[in-house]
Parts: structure tokens; C-alpha cells; sequence
């Protein structure tokens, strides 16, 4: 018999929430230019070179979201247990998943827009495998 075990993920405020931004976004715009240039500088395709960027170095989730009269619950399946520090980011209206950038060059950010607001000093996440818990308790 398996035993399940579950470990505490980082619980941060949401002031980290725009410099992780701007440094995924940083990553991006410089690897859709490296897109760019291995195309031979030719103008036009510049969606494409960043949705390719993106995808080169953003791994996107799929959240799961269910609400009752006190909580919200966030799940999320990860690709791999073991990405590198992940930590949950929270804002009233929103909670931001991030990670360090793995050997293969890729990090966890995730944004999730919540229906509420939730109360910032009732959240708790927990890793069980590679799915991640994140439960809110509503403002």
C-alpha cells in the first residue's frame, strides 16, 4: 500500500507578483528575438517568434477551480513533480504559481484570476506528487 504524502509549497504575498512578470516576460522577448534572427531578420512574424518563445520556455497549467461558502480551491497537475521552487504568489483577486527555471530551461508562471476575493492570510498550498492544492478562504 502507497502512503500519500504531502509537503508545504511556499506561500508568498503578491507583491512579488509584477517583477516574476516582467522577468518571464524579459526571458520571452528575448528568446522570440533569437526566433528572430535565426529566421533572417524578416519582419512580420513577430506573434509567432513570441508564442514559440513562450513555448520554449513557459510551461502553461491548467488549473482547476471549485468554489463552496467559504473556500475556493485551486488544483493544479504539474508536469513534474520536482520543478525547482515553486511558490504560490497571492493577491486578493488572484494567485500567481511560479517556479525556478529547470535544467531544460523551462519555469512554472501561471496566472489565475479569481471569481473572489480571498482572505490573504487564510491561504495554504501543498504538493502531493505533482499536484499542487491551493485552498483560499473568501474575504
Amino acid at each position: 500500500m502507497d502512503i500519500l504524502t504531502t509537503v508545504p509549497v511556499r506561500v508568498l504575498s503578491g507583491q512579488d507578483i509584477a517583477p516574476i512578470l516582467e522577468s518571464v516576460n524579459q526571458r520571452i522577448a528575448r528568446r522570440a528575438y533569437e526566433h528572430y534572427i535565426d529566421r533572417g531578420s524578416v519582419d512580420g512574424h513577430s506573434l509567432e517568434d513570441w508564442l514559440d518563445a513562450e513555448r520554449d520556455l513557459v510551461i502553461r497549467l491548467a488549473p482547476m477551480m471549485s468554489i463552496d461558502d467559504e473556500d475556493i480551491t485551486v488544483d493544479v497537475l504539474l508536469p513534474t513533480h520536482d520543478m525547482p521552487d515553486v511558490a504560490v504568489h497571492i493577491a486578493p483577486c488572484q494567485f500567481l504559481i511560479s517556479s525556478g527555471i529547470d535544467e531544460a530551461g523551462l519555469q512554472i508562471c501561471q496566472v489565475i484570476d479569481l471569481p473572489y476575493e480571498v482572505s490573504m492570510d487564510g491561504v495554504d498550498a501543498e504538493q502531493s506528487g505533482n499536484m499542487i492544492r491551493i485552498t483560499a478562504a473568501l474575504a
